[in-house]
C-alpha cells in the first residue's frame, strides 16, 4: 500500500471514530475520494460526508537532515539518495446541501475540533503509522477567496463550506544502497617512540 494511501486512510479512520463517538450513524462521516466523477458529475458515495481531497503535494525543503553516509556493519558505511520529505495539502469539503446544508456547517465545525485536539499524530496515536515517519503535523491554512474559487473550479466543485490544511512531513527513503565505502582511518602511533 502507498505510504500517502495508507497515511490518509489512517487520519480518515481516526476522524471516522471521533465523529461516531457524538452523532452515530451507520455509515462513515468522513470518507476519502473526489468530490465528482471524472465525467463531472457529483459522486454519490460523497453525498452527506465530510469529502477527504487530496489537494496537492509539495517538497518541504526546510527540512534538511542528509547524512550521505549509514553505518552497515563493522567499519563499512553505505552511500544512499538523501530522503525527499513532502507536505500534503488537504482540503475537507462538507458535501451536505439543500436541507442537509446545516448538517454540513456542524461537521466542518467537528472537522476544526477534531484537528484542534489532535494537531500532531505519532505512532502512540496512529499505532499502524508507517515507520518512516516519526508525526504528522495539522496546520489549517487561510486560501484566499480566489484561491478557493480556482481549487473549487479545478476539482469541478460547487463551494460548499471547506477548511484547507498542510499536513507535514511524510519521507520518502529509498532502501536500495548506492555503495559501500569503508571508514576513515586515522594515522598508525607508535607506542615504542623513546
Amino acid at each position: 500500500m502507498s505510504l500517502i494511501y495508507h497515511t490518509l486512510k489512517l487520519v480518515r479512520q481516526k476522524m471516522n471514530e471521533f465523529f461516531a463517538n457524538q452523532y452515530p450513524r451507520s455509515e462513515d462521516w468522513v470518507i476519502l475520494a473526489n468530490i465528482v466523477d471524472t465525467d463531472g458529475n457529483a459522486f454519490e458515495d460523497a453525498k452527506n460526508k465530510i469529502v477527504m481531497v487530496l489537494a496537492n503535494i509539495q517538497h518541504e525543503t526546510i527540512v534538511s537532515t542528509y547524512t550521505r553516509t549509514v553505518p552497515v556493519k563493522g567499519d563499512l558505511y553505505a552511500v544512499v539518495t538523501p530522503p525527499l520529505y513532502i507536505d500534503l495539502f488537504l482540503l475537507y469539503y462538507a458535501n451536505f446541501s439543500d436541507r442537509n446544508y446545516g448538517e454540513g456547517l456542524t461537521m466542518i465545525s467537528e472537522t476544526i475540533s477534531f484537528f484542534q485536539q489532535n494537531p500532531t499524530f505519532t505512532h502512540d496515536t496512529l499505532p499502524d503509522l508507517d515507520a518512516s515517519i516519526e508525526k504528522l503535523t495539522f496546520e489549517m491554512v487561510n486560501l484566499a477567496v480566489s484561491d478557493l474559487n480556482y481549487l473549487m473550479g479545478m476539482m469541478s466543485a460547487k463551494y460548499l463550506p471547506s477548511v484547507y490544511y498542510k499536513v507535514r512531513l511524510l519521507t520518502f527513503q529509498s532502501r536500495a544502497m548506492r555503495g559501500e565505502i569503508p571508514a576513515v582511518q586515522g594515522p598508525e602511533t607508535s607506542d615504542s617512540a623513546a
